[in-house]
């Protein structure tokens, strides 16, 4: 809700400088409803964390019982129907809010879903374009109009909640007045991290990381090729930031170390930059042996 918020912010933004002062009035109204709903989730959510009804009732400048009896369970529920892109609303606010933590666990190798970054802080085509589009002062609606799409998932695009297509995106860039050529390299990197990271196999033997690699060079070329694709889908996240999301199992220097230094590491150590990048073990552990002169022989035991 307030990304979408955000998003209905920088319509009316440019539909300020349009001459249909209705259309603003009718853009205000439906932000003024979103914004009654997300306060109605603020406060369900407040009084799952023990606030009081006192509390809520000061930070909403209301009496305390106007706060108890206004945001009931009920109310905040259908309040949250009325705008949630979600396919069902839990029916109570407990399994609404109480949602298991999320956390990275590189002890068992396993993969966390949520493990890819993909949300607009890691978009680094969305700011281009937002600066592009408002150099241009061309109004939202014409620039939809001739990006060929509609003004809301135009908004989307700027905000960094979508990536569009290399022709909306040249198209766009186009109108701005700039060369497409300049946001070429972003729109690629964006299209590469959102692909879904490879998933594990039951099997080793299904993964052939080794092919094309005849000796430990060509293992260290892939396998540095390999974990640079694997961290730009990831978002590219800064060392500092993997270090917090490992929660300081690895260190920053570690991470610059192997990321950016191209320096072999120890397979745990590897095993959790994997876990949070969204890597496959089953996948690198053959480059990993290859590259670090760790041949895999039958019988023998894999590295943990």
């Amino acid at each position: 809700m307030i990304r979408d918020l955000q998003d209905d912010a920088r319509v009316l933004l440019r539909q300020l400088s349009g001459d249909d002062p209705e259309e603003f009035l009718r853009q205000a109204q439906r932000m003024r409803v979103r914004l009654d709903c997300l306060t109605a989730g603020l406060v369900g959510r407040a009084r799952l964390r023990q606030v009081t009804w006192s509390r809520i009732g000061q930070a909403l400048a209301v009496s305390e019982d106007t706060a108890r009896h206004r945001y009931t369970d009920d109310y905040v529920l259908r309040r949250l129907r009325q705008v949630s892109s979600l396919r069902a609303i839990p029916t109570s606010l407990s399994a609404l809010y109480n949602e298991p933590s999320r956390h990275y666990s590189a002890d068992d190798g396993t993969i966390p879903a949520e493990a890819e970054a993909t949300g607009p802080a890691y978009n680094n085509l969305a700011p281009m374009l937002s600066m592009l589009a408002r150099a241009s002062e061309i109004p939202l609606q014409d620039l939809a109009r001739r990006a060929q799409c509609s003004p809301s998932y135009l908004s989307r695009i700027l905000s960094g909640q979508r990536v569009p297509s290399w022709a909306i995106t040249e198209r766009l860039t186009k109108t701005c007045g700039a060369d497409p050529a300049i946001v070429r390299k972003a729109w690629e990197t964006e299209q590469l991290r959102r692909r879904p990271p490879r998933s594990t196999v039951d099997d080793p033997r299904d993964i052939d990381a080794l092919a094309g690699v005849d000796d430990q060079a060509q293992a260290v070329r892939k396998l540095v090729t390999a974990l640079r694709t694997l961290h730009v889908r990831a978002g590219q996240p800064t060392p500092q930031q993997i270090c917090v999301y490992s929660r300081w199992r690895l260190q920053a220097h570690q991470i610059a170390a192997i990321l950016e230094r191209n320096e072999p590491c120890d397979w745990p150590t590897l095993v959790q930059l994997l876990s949070i990048l969204g890597g496959s073990p089953d996948y690198f552990r053959p480059l990993w042996q290859a590259a670090t002169e760790h041949p895999h022989t039958p019988g023998a035991h894999s590295p943990h």
